[in-house]
């Protein structure tokens, strides 16, 4: 073979392997590069996750002990019964209202939850799945009529009541939903006739409550039982919120029934 020929055969074979080690190395690196964007993803949404849990962790847990305390208090150890007709007006509207206003701010903070929890992924979040369990049941509770007492409020009725409550608050970064306070939820009685109105029933109802004493009370009892356990799960290591054995009502045995209103 003529020396030119051996050249160009060799110069073709070092220009393919030159092409093909090039197309090696630009698979791998894009192959590199997807896995490091998929990780990259990945990590955003856990952290999103992650962060979307902190921020509604806490006033989660203080709206569920604000409704748990006054349920024992309520039935356990006669609050309403010394305060509901007490004489003093301020003192009977507080035991009214703020009983009422309590479970309204429970419901608040599980709509805006409810609302937020597209951008969440459940899987990054550990224990997500039994802290929905739990919401769930509270829900659950309060929707069945399988149980007796006051308070029951069927699902949508749940979510009408925490759209009620719910108000934005803007800032020069950020717009975000929260749920009003006690102070403005009595304003809101007294001068928005339609927002009262979905209210009105809860209100006459905390009479009952008060003159139904425990054996009349068993959904809120099983509620309270439900409430206590999400809390446990809210906050596990037991810090400043953590009830004593002796503060949970006794619920009635067996599972809940599984009625879906």
């Amino acid at each position: 073979m003529r020396p030119e020929v051996v050249i160009a055969v060799v110069s073709a074979v070092v220009s393919l392997v030159s092409v093909l080690l090039t197309a090696v190395a630009t698979h791998r690196t894009t192959v590199t590069a997807h896995r490091l964007q998929q990780q990259s993803h990945q990590q955003a949404k856990v952290e999103l996750a992650e962060e979307l849990f902190r921020r509604y962790r806490e006033p989660l847990l203080w709206s569920a002990q604000s409704l748990q305390s006054r349920i024992y208090n309520g039935i356990g150890r006669g609050f309403l019964h010394r305060y509901l007709h007490c004489g003093d007006p301020e003192d009977e509207r507080y035991a009214r209202d703020n009983t009422v206003f309590v479970l309204a701010e429970y419901l608040g903070w599980l709509e805006i939850i409810r609302r937020d929890q597209r951008f969440w992924d459940r899987e990054a979040i550990v224990g997500a799945g039994s802290l929905f369990k739990a919401i769930g049941q509270t829900q659950h509770v309060l929707a069945t009529e399988a149980f007796t007492g006051p308070f029951r409020l069927f699902r949508g009725q749940q979510r009408a009541l925490g759209e009620l409550m719910l108000t934005r608050t803007e800032s020069s970064e950020v717009s975000s939903l929260e749920v009003m306070g006690y102070a403005a939820f009595c304003g809101r009685l007294d001068d928005d006739p339609q927002f009262a109105k979905w209210f009105d029933r809860l209100r006459t109802e905390v009479d009952t409550i008060e003159a139904a004493g425990y054996d009349g009370n068993t959904r809120l009892a099983r509620l309270q039982d439900s409430l206590l356990d999400l809390i446990k799960l809210l906050d596990p290591a037991g810090g400043p919120l953590a009830v004593a054995p002796e503060a949970r009502l006794p619920a009635e045995p067996g599972p809940l029934p599984q009625l879906q209103p």
